[in-house]
């Protein structure tokens, strides 16, 4: 079993991972997932949404292990930064959510028919120029990052990076100004 302090037993089980190992990542796994749990929890307040982040955030270590990517010194740090983006994620998200409550859902005339949200933003998307299209479905439906498109694109990351962030602001203000 991996002990809980000792950084140079973590970066042996990190290289072993990176060769393939599997129980290399379990040991990783039982040494650190309590504190991703710990910390997810502290910013979500709700201990199954905190075992669900936690969770995810060894699944992306564990992907960029796999392809090479990740940390060569504190996996701890690595998994602990993913799941705090995750769980702020979360929360930012759940904010933007409005609960709609069930007497007023009630009280809403059934023949009024209910906004299509993905016609909105089908029309939205429809409105920008190609390569912004192109860009915004490569990272944000692919999964691609900046740094797997910028040789194909002929941009820098940063560039790749830019041109998405312009899209998405575009994007928001073209389903605003429709909706």
């Amino acid at each position: 079993m991996l002990s809980g302090s000792d950084a140079d037993d973590r970066s042996d089980y990190v290289r072993r991972v990176r060769n393939g190992d599997d129980d290399a990542f379990a040991a990783l796994y039982r040494t650190v997932a309590p504190r991703a749990r710990r910390t997810a929890y502290r910013i979500v307040q709700n201990a199954d949404i905190a075992a669900d982040l936690a969770q995810e955030a060894f699944c992306i270590a564990l992907e960029a292990l796999r392809t090479g990517r990740g940390p060569d010194g504190s996996f701890t740090g690595y998994v602990l930064a993913i799941t705090k983006r995750l769980a702020y994620r979360y929360c930012a998200l759940a904010r933007r959510t409005v609960p709609l409550d069930e007497a007023e859902w009630e009280q809403r005339p059934s023949d009024t028919p209910l906004p299509d949200p993905a016609a909105g933003a089908a029309a939205a998307l429809a409105t920008l120029p190609p390569r912004w299209r192109d860009v915004l479905w490569l990272i944000e439906v692919d999964r691609y990052s900046p740094a797997e498109l910028a040789a194909p694109m002929q941009m820098s990351p940063n560039a790749v990076s830019s041109l998405a962030s312009r899209a998405r602001r575009a994007l928001r203000l073209a389903y605003a100004a429709a909706g």
